[in-house]
């Protein structure tokens, strides 16, 4: 771990990066694959696809704020707050990405029950549903909330955030690549269309690749890419009590406005992974043999987004993080009406294009904002709090897929697709665009509204800079 008296190294900093690779992974692979496996392989219905999503939300509201309560408070002389939790979600997170796809007594033993044991199998099929959701949550949200509290900690200027959000947003188009597009080289018939025999097989297969993955990424990072701010070493001694952390938390004004378009971007960023196999499969046509171009779409929208960077870097450094998210977020809801019209591979290609520019805005300005708010309630409270507002965060971004699947049900339902067929009605296909474009359109515009009203902007975010250089030059006179 590098020393505080020392500048962090750029060895470090890219180091650091690299946890974006196992924890994007993770999280775009599982958003992608797990609500495609258990309705089009697993076959269950929607509905209780929907139910287990609202049983894992209520849970998190209660589980991801209470671990980044408990991340603030952790004493650990030799580790300090955070990497002990990395440490101990990294082997969970890489078994449930396999596991998910290990539930029991499958589809193909049905023809051999009685309706009993089929009613049974399907509460059972839940059962294990619903323990992959709580276990990848729980794994997930120990290593990303401290992940996330360390980079608002190890790197408090604007200038050094903004260099490390630009290595940061490059490994992010890495893992989501790998969890987006390599899936669709290695599974074959990736909505199950044709029932192939093999099909489990290759989507556990992938789960191994991304397992080992998401171990060596978070390795480089814990041993590297990490280290124990000295200047908030006493910071868990003096922490508030859980009470007090939640009210002083739902008090931010400037936090609560935040959690409009944060909200709003994880309902798009989750709700384009669940659906686009789909789309690609029954709107675009796209068949098993060419099921790589699913994977190609993917890419292309993530490398313009990745692209896109430096010019989100600029108008951060001259405009701010408000202003990179009113543009990110205002480009990305006018580009995302294009799903809305594209039929095949080649105006599906433009739709991508389109809306990985705006993709990168809203990617960027989310940790950027985030870091602020943590920064000016450490002035106000005398403590760093990051743990408690990136689980929040982590909460609020659970109540974004439970929206998500709220709108699917609601959409196939209706539809008479609550149970997966192979051939969808026209509805269906209506409202599987429906998802992709107007519903994003309006959770976008939302956002950007939210946006204007954000109010750590132009001198108040320059005295809160100075004031808090100030803080940490006396904290680390007085070693606390």
């Amino acid at each position: 771990m590098a020393d505080l008296t020392k500048k962090i190294t750029r060895r470090t900093k890219l180091a650091f990066a690299t946890g974006e690779i196992g924890d994007n992974l993770a999280y775009q692979s599982f958003s992608f694959l797990v609500f495609t496996f258990y309705f089009t392989f697993v076959k269950l219905d929607v509905r209780w696809i929907t139910f287990g999503f609202i049983i894992w939300s209520l849970w998190n509201s209660i589980n991801d704020p209470l671990l980044g309560f408990l991340s603030d408070r952790t004493k650990n002389k030799k580790l300090g707050r955070r990497i002990p939790w990395m440490i101990a979600g990294t082997i969970p997170l890489a078994l449930v990405m396999i596991l998910m796809f290990t539930p029991p007594l499958l589809n193909g033993e049905l023809m051999n029950m009685s309706n009993e044991d089929i009613a049974r199998n399907n509460v059972v099929k839940f059962l294990y549903f619903l323990l992959m959701l709580f276990i990848f949550d729980f794994a997930y949200t120990s290593f990303n909330v401290n992940y996330n509290s360390m980079f608002s900690e190890m790197f408090i200027s604007m200038k050094e955030r903004s260099k490390v959000g630009q290595l940061r947003i490059i490994f992010v188009i890495i893992g989501i690549i790998i969890g987006f597009v390599v899936p669709t080289f290695i599974i074959v018939d990736l909505t199950n269309q044709y029932e192939f025999d093999n099909t489990q097989s290759q989507f556990i297969l992938n789960g191994i690749i991304a397992a080992n993955v998401i171990c060596v990424s978070y390795f480089v990072v814990i041993k590297w890419g990490v280290r124990k701010p000295q200047e908030f070493s006493q910071d868990a001694k003096n922490a508030p009590s859980l009470i007090d952390s939640l009210k002083y938390t739902f008090q931010n004004k400037a936090f609560l406005i935040y959690l409009i378009p944060a909200l709003g971007t994880w309902i798009v960023i989750g709700i384009l992974p669940a659906v686009i196999p789909l789309w690609a499969s029954h709107v675009l046509n796209i068949t098993d043999t060419d099921s790589i171009l699913t994977g190609v779409l993917l890419l292309v929208t993530f490398l313009v987004s990745g692209f896109s960077t430096p010019i989100w870097v600029k108008i951060r450094q001259k405009w701010g993080a408000r202003m990179t998210g009113l543009v990110g977020v205002g480009t990305w809801a006018i580009t995302v009406l294009s799903f809305y019209f594209a039929y095949d591979f080649t105006t599906a290609l433009i739709a991508m294009i389109l809306n990985g520019f705006g993709l990168g805005g809203s990617l960027y300005f989310y940790d950027q904002c985030l870091a602020e708010i943590i920064d000016e309630d450490e002035l106000k409270h005398g403590v760093r709090r990051s743990g408690g507002y990136y689980g929040m965060i982590n909460f609020v971004i659970r109540l974004s897929g439970i929206i998500n699947f709220l709108m699917i049900g609601i959409v196939f339902t209706g539809s008479e697709w609550a149970t997966y067929t192979p051939n969808p009605s026209i509805d269906t296909l209506t409202g599987i665009r429906i998802l992709l474009s107007l519903f994003p359109f309006i959770v976008l515009i939302l956002s950007f509204i939210g946006l204007l009203f954000y109010p750590i902007k132009g001198e108040r975010l320059k005295e809160n800079r100075k004031r808090l250089t100030e803080l940490h030059a006396k904290k680390r006179e007085e070693k606390i």
